[in-house]
């Protein structure tokens, strides 16, 4: 029997981290990110992400750590220019007019009106079952931005309008989509190798509304609305 990768010793002061990457430990079989039935050819969707792809420290990470992971099978490297967090779907571009979105885009300027930036740091690297993405915290204050975003949308659309529940949410940013099923440990075993790196720090200054389509195996945004937050 294979013996799983011996974690790092604990980082007590990112204790997300540690939690994210004790709960990859525990996948046993990687699965494709891509087979999702509603992404029928040619929809889009409406999300709403932090654009990450303009800071330096955290593309340098990124491209480090695809590089290390370049030479596994089945994954989808995601090009540093399109690290992002997502925080909502609003909803696919089929179910809402630009009217609704437009509305509530308005929704979230009028209650970030007051809402500070948001410094954080993006690393280290650990994963999920569809992908392998980097830890982002202290994830408390992206929570509550995210609260404010649902509400906006329950506002607009209603409640039922939710499509993912917010226990659910941890802020990451991918930096790899898996595309096959297969054995996790190969894997696990490589972002072990990686979790040494320092993380990169930012602020989240805004949050955008981007129209987001599938183009073969990676997701290209398209910015629809930005919102501003207090610096």
């Amino acid at each position: 029997m294979t013996a799983q990768p011996k974690a790092p010793a604990h980082d007590h002061e990112r204790p997300w981290a540690d939690q994210e990457w004790a709960q990859f430990q525990q996948v046993q079989r990687m699965v494709n990110h891509w087979d999702r039935p509603a992404w029928t050819p040619g929809r889009r969707s409406y999300h709403w992400m932090v654009m990450l792809g303009h800071v330096p420290a955290l593309t340098a990470m990124a491209m480090h750590c695809q590089e290390q992971l370049r030479d596994l099978p089945h994954l989808d490297l995601v090009p540093t220019a399109s690290l992002h967090i997502t925080m909502q779907r609003l909803a696919f571009t089929d179910e809402v007019s630009p009217d609704v979105a437009a509305a509530v885009v308005n929704e979230v300027r009028r209650r970030c009106v007051d809402f500070p930036a948001i410094p954080v740091e993006i690393g280290p690297l650990a994963g999920s079952p569809g992908a392998v993405r980097l830890s982002v915290g202290p994830p408390e204050p992206v929570s509550r931005l995210r609260d404010v975003i649902r509400d906006s949308i329950a506002e607009v659309r209603g409640p039922a309008a939710l499509p993912e529940r917010a226990s659910r949410f941890a802020p990451h940013v991918s930096i790899a989509y898996h595309n096959a099923a297969a054995d996790a440990l190969p894997l696990i075993q490589r972002v072990a190798s990686l979790r040494h790196l320092p993380p990169a720090a930012t602020v989240i200054q805004s949050v955008d509304l981007v129209e987001l389509r599938r183009e073969g195996h990676q997701y290209v945004a398209s910015i629809q609305a930005e919102v501003l937050l207090v610096s």
